[in-house]
């Protein structure tokens, strides 16, 4: 069953459900962001030269009368780019999460099965980004989950081999094992080749901005967090953890577009904790994000859901500038439960780069994720599912996951047109309004 259900995660394409498409020219109004629909699973044919909905062909343009007398087109020094981001919320270990992972030997930790449903998925990102809310601080210093986590460093292999570009530590966590914790955190994600930013090893490397580059297609990513649960940061080393600091983002930004980059994105850590709506704070950092001039916005920390929204603003010279807000992305993994805290989405964003050099995020969709608990044998078992998925096997002959019966089914299928309609709900308020 489990080798059925693993080759079904790969031949049948995800659902995902569309949250609209930024204009491509002139002044933006996010309230015409258009809503949520849920794609149908299909095939994963040769979708690739087939547009996708919403998308535009902006390569074609119209053929004159006279196609003899129409002179070559020259070429251009940047080509028309599209890059495909996707981006997760928190990853976290529980001591639940822990005993999952020990082997048989009770020596060392696979965290891979965790991850076995989603893996496929990734596959199809240029770019693949999550938060780290955890340490990795060795075993010296104790495994533990919440309040001070520290996990194996197995952790950063799984990751590593699950396809993770970047990885981004600016946390309430990030200080849980103090200094020794954020430098050995940086030592593994170094050793696995994961690019990471919002804790740093010294001045130096906190003043460079992380740069993800691909064909010619160049995207900073900054990282900050609201604190760090009271432990504090040495004041002879304030880069260690970026803290939340205006001044701070709009220089890196302004440092990230002087060195080159096309787009910024910035993820946050902020927000209130099971609020499955930002509150004033949330919205006025991310909107004052957008005007320093990032394109994206990524946040974390609520450990649930919180909607999207296409945000446009009037920049210092005048002119307008919209951004792409997801103001918490949910948890990924961990042993959390109900309330939607088991719940959270893989966010895939189009990042477009035209002829002369313009670039924006052209498109967002995602795909809801449940992490499914259960026990067997006496162990305990921490599972992501992609829901579309699971509930498109479901019906298929009754075929189904290990342990996944008609209830979580049901379930599942009520929370994927919940999410839909959570997801767009500041989109459709503001229209109203």
């Amino acid at each position: 069953m489990r080798k059925k259900w693993c080759s079904l995660v790969i031949a049948v394409a995800i659902g995902w459900g569309t949250v609209g498409c930024v204009p491509q020219t002139g002044k933006t109004d996010q309230n015409t962001a258009a809503p949520v629909s849920s794609a149908a699973a299909k095939e994963p044919a040769d979708i690739s030269a087939v547009p996708a909905a919403g998308e535009t062909d902006v390569s074609s343009g119209e053929t004159g009368a006279d196609d003899e007398a129409e002179q070559p087109r020259p070429l251009s020094r940047f080509p028309e780019q599209r890059i495909t981001l996707m981006a997760i919320g928190d990853i976290m270990v529980h001591d639940e999460q822990l005993e999952a992972a020990l082997s048989p030997d009770k020596k060392t930790y696979d965290f891979g099965p965790s991850f076995a449903y989603v893996k496929p998925i990734f596959q199809e990102a240029d770019w693949l980004i999550g938060n780290l809310e955890t340490t990795l601080a060795g075993q010296e210093l104790r495994y533990s989950g919440y309040p001070m986590f520290n996990s194996p460093d197995s952790l950063a292999d799984t990751l590593k081999e699950l396809g993770f570009t970047a990885l981004t530590t600016a946390n309430n966590h990030s200080m849980d094992r103090k200094e020794k914790g954020v430098l050995r955190t940086i030592e593994q994600l170094d050793r696995v080749g994961l690019l990471h930013t919002g804790t740093f090893g010294d001045e130096a490397s906190r003043g460079e901005p992380l740069f993800l580059k691909k064909d010619g297609f160049m995207m900073a990513l900054l990282s900050y967090t609201y604190g760090t649960n009271g432990i504090p940061i040495p004041k002879e080393k304030p880069y260690l953890v970026n803290l939340i600091n205006p001044d701070l983002i709009k220089a890196d930004i302004a440092k990230a577009r002087a060195a080159g980059a096309d787009l910024v994105a910035v993820a946050l850590h902020f927000g209130n904790e099971y609020q499955r709506m930002p509150d004033a704070r949330q919205r006025e950092t991310a909107e004052l994000c957008v005007k320093y001039g990032a394109d994206l916005i990524l946040g974390a920390h609520p450990h649930v859901v919180q909607p999207y929204e296409w945000k446009t603003v009037t920049l210092e010279d005048g002119s307008t500038h919209t951004g792409f807000i997801a103001y918490s992305l949910g948890n990924f993994i961990s042993a959390q439960r109900r309330e939607y805290k088991d719940v959270g989405v893989i966010l895939k964003l189009t990042l477009y780069k035209g002829e002369t050099g313009e670039a924006k995020v052209e498109k967002a969709e995602w795909t809801t994720t449940y992490v499914h608990y259960y026990r067997k044998n006496g162990k305990r078992h921490y599972v992501i599912y992609p829901v579309p998925l699971a509930v498109t096997a479901a019906g298929r002959q009754g075929e189904q996951p290990p342990v996944l019966g008609k209830e979580l089914v049901n379930y599942l299928n009520r929370l994927q047109k919940e999410m839909d309609t959570h997801l767009n709900s500041m989109n459709k308020q503001a229209k109203a309004s």
